[in-house]
């Protein structure tokens, strides 16, 4: 499996620490802030893990883990870790379990 992170989030510093967390893994993180751009990373090329921050601003992100869950299984993957990052917006129970993600 590839040494590397999706990371979905408003901006490189945001909310995730961008060099401590996919580091410490042994992790290159590849940083997002758009819904097409994640999605046409993840169809290409494959991920150990995905943070997906609940606080962007312009995008849904629970539309973006359904998308990226769907991908999966239209390319024929195993369930790729993800894994949200919050500041304000914590997801529900539900969320979690519907969408199987980690917080």
């Amino acid at each position: 499996m590839m040494n590397k992170a999706l990371v979905i989030q408003n901006s490189q510093s945001q909310s995730f620490d961008c060099n401590a967390f996919p580091s410490e893994r042994n992790l290159v993180a590849e940083y997002y802030s758009t819904r097409s751009g994640a999605l046409s990373a993840f169809k290409t090329r494959r991920y150990r893990l995905l943070a997906v921050s609940m606080d962007l601003q312009n995008e849904d992100p629970l539309a973006i883990i359904r998308d990226l869950r769907s991908a999966e299984i239209v390319c024929d993957l195993p369930p790729t870790l993800i894994l949200v990052v919050c500041k304000m917006r914590q997801p529900t129970q539900s969320e979690v379990m519907k969408f199987n993600i980690g917080g």
